[in-house]
């Protein structure tokens, strides 16, 4: 974990789904991995005053750069969100725990909601050329998705939309259980409800006989999204309910094993949800 100054190097907007933001952060690049996230200072005062954590949504080590998906929320967010080409911001990272993918796994299911997507897409890119990789995303509309030229050309990408103005109309969870059937090894992130869903689904699948995909569901890992404070395992602002207890987001997280959470104890995520 380093503190480090970082250069915007591109700012885009992605429909409604946030700006990405390339960083030059070659030390943060370097030792950073998929599911990992870094903690920004929004501002050049301390009002506001605490940082904003964001999920790595890329990961380029030889050109030293990391993206960002920031949604513009609050004044930090907003912030963030506006720097530009050339500015500067204060990074503290790489922080947390990171998904493992199994040497095993040949499928590779990969299951992201609204910025739940940037692990996933680091996932997806590291793994596209080792095994078979299929990303499911799910989004409000159409606006909401990922675009497809920004993945690497060998991953299948299937799309859901509630309002149906894209791919399949519904949820992710709709369209699941039917790539479950392919899949030996799944990962996910996205909103709290969604996971909340999985877990479901993974509870179903311990009380049932053996079935294509059933090993991949009991075995899944997601990344929660969650609002912080200080990231450092301090403040406990962080905290969700998983089997062995109170676990910190920032520290024992964000990557869990997906049986370990305990949905319904737990409160939903608040990421950048600020004022």
């Amino acid at each position: 974990m380093i503190i480090q100054q970082g250069a915007v190097t591109a700012s885009a907007r992605i429909g409604d789904l946030g700006t990405v933001l390339g960083v030059s952060a070659p030390g943060i690049a370097a030792q950073a991995r998929a599911g990992q996230f870094v903690h920004v200072r929004p501002g050049t005062s301390f009002e506001p005053l605490l940082r904003r954590p964001y999920s790595f949504n890329r990961i380029r080590r030889q050109e030293g750069e990391i993206e960002l998906i920031v949604r513009p929320l609050g004044p930090g967010g907003e912030w963030i969100a506006s720097r530009r080409p050339g500015d500067l911001l204060d990074l503290l990272g790489p922080l947390g725990t990171a998904f493992v993918i199994h040497r095993s796994a040949r499928n590779l299911l990969l299951v992201a909601g609204g910025t739940g997507i940037a692990p996933m897409r680091v996932l997806a890119e590291q793994e596209a050329s080792r095994r078979n990789v299929t990303l499911l995303m799910g989004g409000r509309s159409v606006a909401y998705l990922w675009p497809s030229d920004r993945l690497p050309p060998s991953v299948e990408y299937v799309t859901t939309t509630e309002d149906g103005s894209f791919g399949i109309g519904g949820r992710v969870t709709e369209a699941l259980p039917e790539l479950l059937r392919w899949a030996d090894q799944l990962c996910a992130c996205g909103p709290w409800p969604m996971l909340a869903a999985i877990g479901r689904m993974r509870e179903e699948a311990e009380r049932a006989p053996a079935a294509p995909g059933r090993a991949a569901l009991l075995e899944a890992q997601i990344a929660v999204e969650q609002h912080m404070g200080c990231a450092m395992g301090v403040c406990r602002a962080c905290v969700v309910v998983t089997s062995q207890g109170n676990a910190r987001v920032c520290r024992e997280g964000p990557v869990f094993p997906l049986g370990d959470v305990a949905f319904a104890e737990g409160e939903p995520a608040t990421v950048g949800l600020v004022s």
